[in-house]
């Protein structure tokens, strides 16, 4: 492996690990309406766009694990599962049909988070039998989808200010 791709997977090693520190942290990013953002997602879906299958799959699949790990009460490896296959595919068609851009990014990131969400709930509010499920999605998680990809942006930019500077 060259020397600028192990740096280049090193500053995307520590970005996750950053923004896995911001997202599980109280206090550092702020609540809104009772929704905190997975910072993570649009992380692996960026890296995805600018890397190749192999490297996405496993940014994703670490993403994932990390998102397992900080959540309370989850199944272990769904959203690792989830981000690996979702890395895979974004990566392939970026390096095969997709025009890399910011609208881009923005749609990935806000389809890649609204699988993922929708899925959270799926399976952590409505298989479980909770009461009123239509008030959790859109009181808890459709906040959750907005705050994760209104974030989608910024860390696009910084993903691809190190893709194509290191």
């Amino acid at each position: 492996m060259k020397r600028g791709k192990r740096i280049r997977f090193l500053a995307y090693f520590l970005e996750i690990l950053l923004f896995f520190i911001l997202q599980q942290a109280p206090d550092l990013l702020p609540v809104i309406h009772y929704a905190r953002p997975l910072l993570l997602i649009p992380t692996a879906v960026t890296i995805a766009l600018f890397e190749p299958q192999v490297a996405s799959t496993a940014f994703g699949l670490f993403c994932g694990l990390l998102i397992d790990a900080g959540t309370n009460g989850g199944v272990l490896g769904m959203h690792a599962i989830i981000l690996t296959v979702i890395c895979f595919v974004v990566s392939y068609l970026a390096h095969d049909l997709l025009q890399i851009n910011a609208l881009t990014a923005f749609l990935v990131c806000g389809i890649a988070a609204a699988i993922t969400i929708i899925l959270q709930w799926l399976l952590f509010y409505v298989s479980l039998g909770y009461a009123d499920p239509a008030y959790a999605l859109a009181e808890h998680y459709l906040p959750r989808f907005l705050y994760t990809i209104a974030l989608g942006l910024p860390i696009y930019a910084l993903n691809r200010t190190i893709a194509l500077r290191i």
